[in-house]
């Protein structure tokens, strides 16, 4: 499946123009290879961090975290972890976990 892309102009400062020029020239491609990488590099980031505040408020479950993070649950339990944040599990966690683990439908 090939995704839609737009044009997107902006602009920015020389010091991040010469910063692209320097990754691309690093890494043997083009500029804007180097935008769009770092973009996708950093829209990521910011919804991993953006979702581990939510649930570290107790606004959101670790469930939901990985879902809005596009990452899997291990990998937010493992970004808990670096945080040194301790993983809140409710009762019906325990038991929608303990059920799945009965049930043989552990995913």
């Amino acid at each position: 499946m090939t995704e839609t892309t737009r044009q997107l102009n902006i602009r920015i400062s020389e010091n991040l123009v010469e910063g692209l020029d320097y990754i691309a020239a690093e890494e043997s491609v083009d500029r804007t290879s180097v935008a769009r990488k770092l973009l996708t590099e950093g829209i990521q980031q910011w919804r991993l961090m953006h979702a581990m505040n939510l649930y570290e408020q107790g606004q959101i479950t670790k469930e939901r975290a990985a879902e809005m993070a596009g990452v899997s649950i291990y990998d937010i339990l493992d970004e808990l972890r670096q945080r040194g944040t301790v993983a809140q599990y409710s009762l019906d966690e325990l038991r929608q976990d303990l059920s799945q683990l009965i049930s043989g439908g552990v995913s």
